[in-house]
C-alpha cells in the first residue's frame, strides 16, 4: 500500500475510533465550560496524530493546546516527547545519508 493511503487510513481509522469513544463520553462533557472542551480536543487530535507517528502534527496541536494554559504540565510532557522522537528520527536520517553517502563514494571508486 501506498505510504499516504496507509497514513490517512490509519488517521480514518482513528478518527472514527474518537467518534464512538465521544459518543461514549458525552456524558462528562457536560460538566465542561467550551474552553474545557476546546482544550481536551486539541489535546485529543495531538493524542491522534502522535498515534499515527506525525510527530510536527501532533507537536503543533499541542502547541495550540498549551496556549489556553490548561494542564500545561501533561501538554508539556507531550511536546518534549514529539521533540525527543523528533530528534532521534533526524539523527537516524544523518546516520542513513552519510551511510548511502559512502556507498556511493565506495561504489565509484570500485567501478
Amino acid at each position: 500500500m501506498h505510504p499516504e493511503l496507509e497514513i490517512q487510513h490509519k488517521f480514518l481509522y482513528i478518527c472514527i475510533n474518537q467518534d464512538l469513544l465521544n459518543m461514549a463520553h458525552s456524558s462528562s462533557e457536560i460538566n465542561l465550560s467550551p474552553q474545557e472542551r476546546e482544550f481536551r480536543d486539541l489535546v485529543q487530535h495531538g493524542d491522534d496524530f502522535f498515534r499515527i507517528e506525525l510527530l510536527r502534527h501532533a507537536r503543533s496541536w499541542y502547541k495550540k493546546a498549551l496556549q489556553m494554559n490548561m494542564d500545561t504540565e501533561t501538554v508539556n510532557q507531550k511536546i518534549a516527547a514529539c521533540t525527543k522522537l523528533l530528534a532521534f528520527e533526524r539523527k537516524v536520517v544523518w546516520i542513513l545519508l552519510a551511510l548511502a553517502a559512502a556507498i556511493i563514494v565506495v561504489f565509484n571508486f570500485v567501478i
